[in-house]
């Protein structure tokens, strides 16, 4: 058997919304992200030959593992006539997202498990932020994605890498190493290496992908935010941890976490690491 299955089902490894504060890391991740994801999707506006100018924007997007819908009402926000479906397998999720307010007639929000084709096979571009990572069946994955898009669409992955966060300090790296074992377990690991033939294997070209850096502690405002993200992540993370995986006893945890914790942000020097992918459909 998968050592994954025992910890997730069939449809996703993303387990972590079991646990207190998953809500809040997510949303301070995307108020983090905000301004470098607008930048990426402005790249795949351009690699796909489309306009930037929101008045001549009238291409259509899809946003596939929306959530609550933070990067498709950004989208729409920024671009009121484009067409922006956001959609989701978790109904509380898409409830969420609709009870958010669309923000205007070009974004709706549908339940929609990613394991079937996706609805449509026009759209211009399609995100998949923060999600394939979670699906044990990435080609398939990636394959309902590829047919989603007209010929020439493309596709913006976020992700993480196989080594997400990097904290020069022994009882930050006690969880963090955990947390690496963890992912592994969850099978949430390897894309770094293999994300790019998967996407020329479901008919993607042009595949290309970087790992963004943001540095985590020290003196600088922007360090402190990212820090505080490290600490969210911890915090997020240790129901899977303790409860889930057993990878670590609660009293390890918590007098890890206080260790870290008392230690003066100026301290601290790390990292978060994010991979981001561009492709564009063959057809």
């Amino acid at each position: 058997m998968d050592e994954r299955s025992a910890f997730a089902g069939s449809y996703s490894n993303y387990v972590f919304d079991r646990y207190t504060g998953e809500r809040d890391r997510l949303r301070y991740q995307y108020e983090l992200l905000r301004e470098d994801f607008n930048r990426w999707f402005d790249e795949a506006l351009k690699r796909g030959g489309l306009p930037t100018d929101p008045a001549q924007a009238t291409w259509s997007v899809l946003d596939v593992g929306c959530g609550e819908g933070f990067y498709s009402r950004e989208i729409a926000r920024r671009y009121p006539n484009a067409r922006v479906v956001g959609v989701d397998t978790d109904t509380d999720a898409i409830a969420a997202a609709t009870a958010a307010g669309t923000g205007g007639a070009n974004l709706r929000f549908l339940a929609h498990d990613a394991r079937q084709p996706l609805p449509g096979n026009d759209f211009d571009v399609a995100v998949m932020w923060m999600v394939l990572l979670y699906l044990p069946d990435r080609r398939a994955a990636l394959a309902n994605l590829a047919g989603a898009l007209r010929p020439g669409g493309v596709a913006l992955l976020g992700n993480v890498t196989d080594d997400p966060v990097r904290v020069a300090h022994p009882a930050a790296e006690q969880i963090l190493a955990n947390g690496r074992r963890m992912i592994q377990q969850l099978g949430m690991v390897g894309l770094e290496g293999s994300i790019e033939p998967l996407l020329a294997e479901a008919g993607f070209t042009a595949a290309s992908s970087v790992v963004l850096n943001y540095p985590a502690g020290g003196a600088t405002s922007y360090g402190e935010r990212w820090y505080w993200y490290v600490v969210g992540s911890m915090y997020a993370g240790r129901g899977a941890l303790v409860e889930l995986t057993k990878l670590m006893g609660e009293a390890e945890f918590d007098r890890s976490l206080a260790e870290f914790l008392a230690t003066p942000i100026l301290d601290i020097s790390g990292e978060v690491r994010i991979l981001v992918t561009l492709a564009q459909h063959k057809g």
